[in-house]
Order: C-alpha cells, then structure tokens, then sequence
C-alpha cells in the first residue's frame, strides 16, 4: 500500500465514522488493521501518514416519535374537525339541562316545591356543569365526548404529551372567563381560522394544541 493509498483509505474510514456507519470500537480496530497493513507493505518506510486522534463522534440526530411536535404539527386539528366536536359537547350540555329541568319539575309537581337536591343539580349543570366537564374529561383522557365523537386531543403544546389536571383545570377556567362576554369567547372558538397552530385563545392561555387521534387515542400521522 503507497502513501497515497493509505491515505485515502483513512479519509474513507474516518468519513464513514463521522456519518455514523460504524461505532467507536468497530473504527478503532479497523484503524489499527490498516495501519498493520501499511506496516507490513511499506516496512523499509513509516506510513504516509501517523496515527491521528479519533474523529469526534458523530453528532447524534434526535430521533422523532409520534408525540413530537415536530410531528404533531401535521396532524393539527382543523377548524371544522374542532367546531364539530364543540356541536357534539352542545348537544350533551342540552341533554344533561333538560334532564335537570325535567327533575326539577317533578319534584316541585310532587312536593310543592324545588328539592334541594333539584336545585343544587341545576346549580351544578347548568352554571358549574361546562367547566367541571371540560375539565374532568380532558385531565382523565384527554377528550371530551365531542372531541372522542370527531377524533381530535388535547395535548400540551410544548411536547404534545398528556395534560394533566392542574392544565387541563386552567383550560376550563381560562374558557369561562373568556366566556364571560360573549364577544372574547367568540374570538377565541374562532382564533383557529388565522392561527399557524390552530390554537384557541384558550389554548395558548393554558399552553395546549388539540390534534387528530386514531381510534385509541394515538396521534394521527
């Protein structure tokens, strides 16, 4: 092997480490084994070259799972998927204001009046009754039954993981005072058409994305 040689086979050895084709000890040996081999051909002569530091390692690439945003950012729920859902969870509101009203009525036709339990369930659907659903759904899974009904999640906008209940509380808290007026909460279910994340106001209050899922909860591709 003539110095010119050997040379190039250490720039491809060297090369090959640096784009991570081999590891450090697979590098090391094959090193050595050329320079025994330069040793052996050129034994009246030293090697064209001398042994040099090992290249530094390969930097490592990150490697992207479905949970990152990098990725969750395809799979961002669009505008209408997301309306969809809120008409589903409007429908359950509805559902569950009736039924308390429904109760309410008979007690009040069988006692004269209101029980207190009639009255506390009205207090809890109908004024409490939103916020402590958003908030219980999305702390346990994630979704609420409009967001299951349409495949679409809440998940944290940092690193698309699990939200938990504090998050998904303030989520729900930041909801209600954006709904204290109706022109703010307005704004906020509309905020999405213009956002480059598809974020509610509330969203970017609680520091929350909602995405697709498949069916068992796994973020869409």
């Amino acid at each position: 092997m003539d110095p010119e040689q050997y040379a190039d086979a250490v720039k491809r050895l060297e090369q090959a480490y640096v784009d991570g084709g081999m590891t450090a000890d697979e590098y090391t040996r094959q090193r050595r084994d050329l320079e025994r081999r330069a040793s052996t051909d050129e034994s009246d002569s030293q090697p064209a070259s001398s042994w040099e530091p090992m290249p530094p390692a390969p930097e490592e690439r990150p490697t992207t799972h479905a949970g990152d945003v990098s990725t969750i950012d395809a799979a961002l729920a669009t505008w209408g998927r997301r309306a969809g859902g809120w008409f589903v969870d409007l429908l359950v509101y509805i559902a569950a204001f009736t039924a308390t009203f429904v109760f309410a009525l008979t007690t009040e036709e069988t006692t004269g009046e209101i029980s207190t339990i009639a009255a506390l369930l009205i207090f809890l659907v109908w004024f409490a009754g939103p916020t402590l659903y958003a908030w219980l759904m999305v702390g346990a899974w994630g979704q609420t039954l409009g967001k299951m009904a349409v495949g679409v999640k809440v998940v944290r906008s940092s690193d698309a993981g699990r939200v938990s209940f504090v998050r998904a509380l303030g989520r729900a808290v930041s909801t209600w005072l954006l709904g204290v007026l109706f022109v703010p909460i307005l704004l906020a279910y509309l905020w999405p058409l213009w956002d480059k994340r598809n974020q509610t106001l509330y969203d970017k209050m609680a520091g929350t994305i909602v995405v697709r899922v498949r069916r068992g909860g796994a973020p869409a591709d």
